[in-house]
C-alpha cells in the first residue's frame, strides 16, 4: 500500500497506510472525518471512568481490611458513606454530560432542519 505524507499535531509526518492510491489515510481523510468522530465518541463512553475504577480499588482495598480486621467497622461505615456521596457524584457528572451532548445533537438537528426546509 502507498503512503501518503500528513502532518500530524506535533510536526512529524504521518506514516499510515493509504487508503487509495495516493490518498490520505484513515487517519487524516477528510470523507472520513465524521466516521472517526463518532468512532471516538462511542470509544469514550465504554471506557469506565478512571474515578470509578479508583473507588471500587479502595472499597475493595476497605473491605479486606475490616474482614482482617484491621479496620474498625465503625470507620469502614463512614467511609463507604463517603463512598456513596462519592457515587452519586460522578453519577450526576455523567448525566449533566449526556444532557449537554443531547442539548448539542439536537441544536445540530434543528439547525439542520432549518436550513433544509
Amino acid at each position: 500500500m502507498d503512503e501518503f505524507p500528513a502532518n500530524t499535531n506535533n510536526c512529524t509526518v504521518c506514516i499510515a497506510h493509504a487508503e487509495g492510491l495516493r490518498g490520505p489515510c484513515y487517519l487524516h481523510s477528510p470523507k472520513r472525518a465524521e466516521e472517526r468522530r463518532e468512532n471516538n465518541r462511542k470509544a469514550a463512553k465504554s471506557k469506565p471512568n478512571a474515578e470509578l475504577r479508583t473507588l471500587k480499588k479502595e472499597v475493595k482495598a476497605l473491605i479486606a481490611e475490616v474482614k482482617a480486621g484491621k479496620r474498625d467497622r465503625n470507620d469502614a461505615v463512614a467511609c463507604f458513606q463517603g463512598y456513596r456521596v462519592m457515587r452519586d457524584l460522578i453519577e450526576l457528572e455523567r448525566r449533566i454530560k449526556e444532557t449537554d451532548e443531547l442539548a448539542e445533537d439536537i441544536k445540530a438537528l434543528k439547525e439542520t432542519i432549518e436550513r433544509d426546509y
